[in-house]
């Protein structure tokens, strides 16, 4: 009965849960579910930045991977402050109170006890065969791991940061292009209107034109809808909510890669400089005091203890007493199950993992340099080749123009050479965007924090 009253609370709070009759039916009871506190209003307005700089510093303070990174290497840090301790004396205090009666054999009277007083217990490890100092170094270096493995974080968030903005610039890019597309067709279309009416056209002419300009048009909405898209993947790689309006008054370009560059000396300063790969060593190094730490643990460890009490009692006629003792403990460990053993080989084999681990990163680490080189070398090639191609188009463009409307050249070679130009503004916006994706890659892959970032403040 007791226990049905006890359980009784729990089970008038468990609402039953219907269940799907049938497979393929879904389950909807909205009303068994927490529910959520009122979300906080979403930030508004116009957020301005000046230069990538500035963008980019907003992203690495406000983006979510980076505080979590940040937290994570506060932890640690509190983690070695405590192995730190283990240098140290540990001092404690108690308050005690004891009622105590003997049994007494004769059948006489025994009063009662009533103890109560304070007491310190001092304890100090003086000799443990380095055990404190291997787990001290143990935490150390794998603060150094955390600190590195934020430190990638980081190049991380300045890298998506950058990709974004590269990519918000080929779409507006595009839209540019799209607009000057559709005025050269209206222009066209227009022209052929007034040809028709002077009868030098034909009405084949006009619906061509008119097919040709809702085509752009289309285009254009599309071109459009990209760049909505770009923007809104720049704000959520900069930490910025997509309420808001982002407006950016600069325009960046990087100089080009020198020719005399070589390809080994970038493969050398991404060694030296890969947080991640700088951080796997720390962790091997790290697991190798772990397991120096653990052979010591199987030494005797030497230790200073000390004691001091005051008893007082309840009874008026009993004196306080005050006790105190000092005395070394030799702490012998004589058998464990192997336990310390164990742990020590797995240490040791956690550290020949991570070096392992370490080895194939590096390897990796060389592909993307190699790979983000070569992309910098053919954007920057590409870059040239298409200027000259839209120099070429655009020059054929007028031609075409001119020789239409002096009755010379034909309405389909005006919109050829129109098309031909338009892919040429696009190519030309997009080989752009590659030539500044492809520097900010090979950055990411050298483990180069870039110039435009400035460290990150705590959050």
């Amino acid at each position: 009965m007791c226990v049905s009253l006890v359980l009784w609370p729990s089970w008038a709070h468990a609402a039953t849960l219907v269940l799907p009759e049938r497979p393929g039916t879904f389950w909807t009871q909205p009303d068994e579910l927490s529910r959520p506190a009122a979300a906080a209003m979403m930030p508004t307005g116009v957020v301005r930045f000046a230069s990538l700089a500035a963008l980019t510093d907003h992203a690495l303070r406000e983006r979510a991977e980076t505080r979590a990174a940040w937290l994570g290497i506060q932890a640690e840090a509190a983690r070695l402050d405590a192995a730190s301790a283990a240098n140290w004396p540990t001092l404690t205090g108690q308050l005690s109170f004891t009622e105590s009666r003997a049994l007494s054999s004769s059948g006489a009277q025994v009063p009662t006890l009533d103890r109560y007083g304070p007491s310190l217990s001092l304890a100090y490890v003086l000799i443990d065969f380095g055990a404190r100092a291997a787990s001290i170094d143990a935490q150390r270096y794998q603060l150094i791991a955390s600190l590195l493995t934020g430190n990638r974080t980081l190049q991380d968030t300045v890298a998506e940061v950058e990709a974004a903005y590269f990519a918000l610039l080929a779409a507006r890019a595009q839209v540019t292009a799209q607009t000057q597309q559709e005025t050269a067709l209206r222009t066209s279309l227009d022209a052929v209107e007034a040809r028709l009416r002077g009868g030098l056209a034909s009405r084949a002419d006009q619906l061509r034109a008119r097919a040709a300009l809702i085509e752009a048009e289309l285009a254009g909405q599309a071109a459009q809808r990209d760049r909505a898209k770009a923007e809104a993947a720049l704000k959520q790689a900069a930490g910025i909510a997509q309420t808001q309006t982002l407006e950016l008054d600069w325009q960046a370009v990087p100089d080009p890669l020198a020719s005399d560059t070589l390809l080994a000396d970038l493969l050398q300063e991404a060694q030296r400089n890969r947080p991640d790969l700088q951080a796997l060593l720390a962790a091997a190094t790290s697991a190798r005091f772990e397991a120096e730490r653990a052979r010591a643990a199987r030494w005797p460890s030497l230790a200073l203890t000390a004691n001091t009490g005051r008893t007082l009692f309840l009874d008026s006629d009993r004196s306080p007493s005050t006790t105190y003792s000092v005395g070394m403990n030799v702490t012998i460990p004589l058998f464990d199950g192997g336990r310390l053993a164990a742990q020590a080989r797995a240490a040791e084999r956690d550290a020949e993992r991570l070096q392992a681990d370490a080895e194939a990163q590096r390897s990796q680490v060389a592909l993307a340099v190699v790979d983000a080189y070569y992309d910098v070398r053919q954007a920057q090639a590409q870059r040239e080749g298409v200027g000259a191609q839209f120099d070429s188009a655009s020059e054929s463009a007028q031609a075409a123009e001119a020789r239409y409307k002096t009755g010379i050249g034909s309405l389909l070679e005006w919109l050829t050479a129109q098309a031909d130009l338009a892919r040429a503004q696009q190519a030309q916006a997009q080989a752009d965007s590659d030539w500044l994706a492809a520097f900010s890659r090979l950055n990411h892959a050298l483990g180069r924090l870039p110039v435009a970032a400035s460290p990150a403040s705590p959050p």
